[in-house]
């Protein structure tokens, strides 16, 4: 539900500047911004993430740290 009807809702949100979805079960950090057509961008293990409409960047790493699954246990192998 997150990912078609939410998803779909917030893009119609004419001061919405950006949308991330950050996964829990796998690494994956999607954002979409409206300046960039809506275009999904995915960032994981060893990328960094820009959250533009907030001016903050992190390592994904740093958004996983205390997060225990199989792709951050094998990232760190």
């Amino acid at each position: 539900m997150d990912e078609t009807i939410k998803r779909h809702a917030y893009f119609e949100i004419p001061t919405l500047r950006e949308y991330v979805f950050i996964e829990q079960d796998i690494v994956d950090v999607e954002a979409c911004r409206p300046d960039e057509g809506w275009v999904s961008n995915h960032y994981f293990m060893g990328d960094v993430a820009p959250f533009q409409s907030i001016g903050l960047t992190l390592p994904v790493e740093e958004i996983y740290a205390r997060v225990v699954n199989e792709d951050v246990r094998l990232f760190l192998v």
